[in-house]
């Protein structure tokens, strides 16, 4: 029986970590391992600094902002834009592109003010040079305030209103709907007025001469008190004739709720219900019925009255008798004298 002599003992092929690679078996087998991402070398794609830039934008876009629409005002202008509402932003931003674009005048900020992201890093240049001149910021429809914005650049948001715009106005924002519910009692005494009438956009609006009345053609003159805008504005006598509003037996009438109303739209509501009584086209009651009442922006800055009668309608007896054809009414009507 042999032996093997010290140093010349063959390496036993389960003894894990003591065995040395050749210098053939440390070479790389086949062609160099490139990212799957930019297909560079050097790093495989986990590791990949484009992804990771990459991966920084799109988990940003997941995130939900809450934007709201505002107008604002300066040398008799009157532009509309987004604006980002941002709790996270400690002054009140607008996009340098945009105040060059307008012309809006600028201020140096005396001493600059030092902006950074949530991990610290600077935002731009770092610092924030420049601040607008006092603008006119109009939110909705009557809620109006002289704001002065920090420029920055930030394509995506062209006007960002920050913390203190929301420490100062502490609006009721709901959160599920992403709109601003109400105003604080601070904004309903300073903030809220009637609309600015000027020119916003490319819309416009004129007087119209009421002074010039309308000439009625010679054929129609017989029919002058239909076209008349008083007579128009108030109800026709009852007639026998007049339609029947039939409830369903064993039903119950609707109740209304109250709804909360700003100071214009109390205002406006006032005004309609004084308007309509004139007309007679309400009346008081004592009545324990009762429909919602509230309104509806309109195009021109107005608030439309809307009333919910559909608690009302789901009472109401429904008459299935046909509506006459109308091409049919005129084939009859055609040749009358």
């Amino acid at each position: 029986m042999g032996h093997i002599g010290r140093g010349e003992r063959d390496p036993e092929p389960m003894q894990l970590g003591r065995s040395r690679l050749t210098e053939e078996e440390r070479r790389p087998r086949g062609p160099p391992r490139r990212c799957y991402n930019c297909g560079s070398t050097g790093h495989l794609s986990p590791r990949c600094p484009e992804r990771a830039a990459d991966s920084q934008v799109g988990d940003r876009s997941l995130f939900m902002s809450l934007t709201i629409p505002v107008s604002l005002l300066f040398s008799d202008r009157c532009v509309r834009f987004p604006a980002l509402i941002d709790s996270g932003a400690a002054v009140n931003l607008i996009n340098g592109a945009l105040v060059e674009e307008l012309g809006i005048s600028t201020s140096p900020c005396v001493p600059s003010l030092r902006i950074t992201a949530i991990d610290s890093q600077p935002i731009g240049e770092g610092y924030l040079r420049r601040q607008t001149e006092p603008l006119g910021l109009q939110v909705g429809l009557f809620h109006h305030e002289r704001l002065t914005f920090y420029i920055t650049s930030s394509p995506a948001n062209p006007v960002i209103l920050g913390f203190p715009w929301l420490r100062r106005h502490d609006p009721q924002i709901s959160w599920r709907t992403g709109e601003l519910t109400r105003w604080s009692p601070a904004c309903l005494r300073n903030c809220l007025r009637n609309p600015v009438s000027r020119s916003c956009g490319t819309c416009s609006v004129e007087e119209v001469d009421t002074g010039a009345r309308i000439r009625l053609p010679q054929p129609y003159t017989d029919f002058e008190r239909v076209f008349s805008e008083e007579r128009a504005s108030h109800l026709p006598e009852h007639q026998e004739w007049d339609c029947a509003i039939d409830l369903l037996p064993n039903t119950s009438l609707p109740k209304g709720r109250i709804y909360p109303l700003s100071l214009p739209e109390s205002k406006a509501m006032e005004d309609y219900i004084e308007g309509a009584l004139a007309a007679g086209h309400i009346r008081p009651s004592t009545s324990p019925a009762a429909a919602g009442f509230f309104f509806v922006e309109k195009k021109d800055g107005g608030l439309r009255p809307c009333i919910d009668y559909r608690g009302l309608n789901a009472i109401t007896v429904r008459y299935p008798y046909p509506l006459p054809l109308v091409p049919a009414a005129l084939e009859q009507l055609r040749g009358a004298r």
